[in-house]
């Protein structure tokens, strides 16, 4: 039991001499530096994906401004003779289009995580599951 605890006592002295260090190192220029690096390469990580994801936005917004207009056109000009089968063909090319956009959305986003994990991992970060 007494040597358990005085090990567990080492252990948390090292541990302790590690943080010191580190803050050290980090309080100091070279420290500054390295923060302010890791400060603009996050900074320039959020921009990219911030811009793919409006992006992604804008084509999802095309595509739903275009079913509303033939959404508005059926409803403005209906046809009488081929209604039943207009209906169908809304519905369909409704669907399409949503699904077009969320499959658009999702490369998208799908593309942006992975040029932000190479560029976690070109920072040398690995970053939380």
């Amino acid at each position: 039991m007494k040597n358990e605890t005085v090990s567990r006592g080492l252990f948390f002295l090292a541990g302790a001499a590690a943080g010191f260090a580190l803050g050290m190192y980090l309080n100091s220029k070279k420290g500054d530096a390295l923060r302010e690096q890791f400060a603009e390469h996050v900074d320039g990580l959020l921009d990219t994906l911030g811009e793919r994801a409006s992006e992604q936005v804008g084509d999802l917004m095309s595509n739903l401004t275009k079913i509303v207009e033939n959404g508005l056109q059926q409803i403005i000009a209906p046809d009488t003779e081929n209604e039943a089968e207009e209906d169908n063909s809304f519905s369909e090319d409704m669907q399409e289009a949503f699904d077009e956009a969320e499959t658009t959305f999702e490369a998208g986003m799908e593309n942006a995580r992975l040029r932000l994990m190479k560029k976690f991992a070109a920072a040398g970060i690995t970053p939380a599951p």
